[in-house]
């Protein structure tokens, strides 16, 4: 199973579509929030495409939950946009939840920094940030086979 994952568009999908256009087919969209209305576009263009999204704290009168807790390939993975858990202080908070809840990979964005990380037991992963600001526009890649979970950062070269 593929997976792309972005967060932090704030209004602008360009790299977004750019990322999507270079993935080539995947399974499903993530999306950690901070861009939820940019995604309305997405789904036009890419009619096929299985989205699931969370709100961020940009996110006015959002429609999308805050988290899930989402099973693909028998793994589970926690989405959240991270702004509840103060991902831009520590993880902790959001390991602590991401253990509780007995997932696999915990993803989330915020920061606008790509991090996959390994701590205390539970895999991280933020894709940082496909805004038309970000100095290095990137998103996430995560492969899913039975017996593992591998997530990369991809990049797009800004324009």
């Amino acid at each position: 199973m593929k997976i792309i994952v972005a967060s932090d568009t704030h209004g602008s999908n360009s790299y977004l579509i750019r990322a999507l256009k270079e993935a080539g087919p995947v399974d499903w969209l993530l999306f950690a929030g901070d861009g939820e209305r940019d995604l309305n576009q997405i789904g036009k263009k890419f009619p096929g495409l299985q989205i699931r999204a969370v709100a961020g704290n940009c996110d006015s009168y959002p429609v999308s939950p805050w988290e899930q807790l989402l099973e693909f390939g028998g793994k589970r993975l926690f989405l959240t946009h991270g702004h509840r858990y103060g991902v831009k202080r520590d993880l902790l908070r959001l390991i602590l939840k991401g253990r509780e809840i007995g997932a696999d990979l915990i993803v989330f964005g915020h920061t606008h920094l790509p991090v996959i990380s390994q701590e205390a037991g539970m895999l991280l992963l933020n894709p940082g940030s496909l805004s038309a600001y970000a100095r290095k526009p990137s998103y996430g890649w995560i492969e899913i086979k039975p017996d593992s979970i591998s997530p990369e950062i991809k990049y797009i070269q800004p324009v």
